[in-house]
């Protein structure tokens, strides 16, 4: 399944699972969501970019794995394409993350990554001070 985690968060606390929908998505004024997906459908994608505008430019980099690492600023939105690697027994396993970082969301996307964000998420939410400094500074550790 191509959404791994979908959760919204308020003063550094997990609320809620967002399931990909508008209502899903909706949130109030100091909530913001995180949503975790693998190689993600169009579908899905187009409910992201429907909910938070997504740019079309980084979103077509979004789709496609095998782009160059980078940095790109959209307005208030941040695009980053980082490149991971894995070792898993005796080889290397490469792969992508893909993340725009907005006012109220996160979403970050995996291709061909078989490292999980779920460490992560559990790191920042044992740290909810952190984590209530919002989408834009508590998550730059992705």
């Amino acid at each position: 399944m191509p959404v791994v985690a979908s959760y919204v968060y308020r003063d550094g606390q997990r609320v809620r699972e967002a399931p990909l929908t508008a209502e899903g998505l909706a949130l109030a004024g100091d909530e913001f969501v995180w949503v975790g997906l693998v190689d993600p459908t169009d579908a899905e994608i187009d409910v992201l970019v429907q909910r938070f505008k997504l740019h079309p430019l980084a979103v077509e980099d979004a789709l496609a794995a095998h782009q160059m690492p980078k940095v790109e600023v959209y307005g208030r939105e941040l695009f980053v394409v980082a490149r991971t690697a894995l070792k898993i027994d005796d080889r290397i396993a490469y792969g992508e993350t893909h993340v725009f970082v907005g006012d109220d969301h996160v979403v970050s996307i995996r291709h061909g990554s078989a490292r999980s964000h779920n460490l992560l998420r559990a790191q920042l939410e044992a740290s909810p001070l952190q984590l209530k400094k919002g989408p834009d500074l508590s998550l730059i550790h992705i």
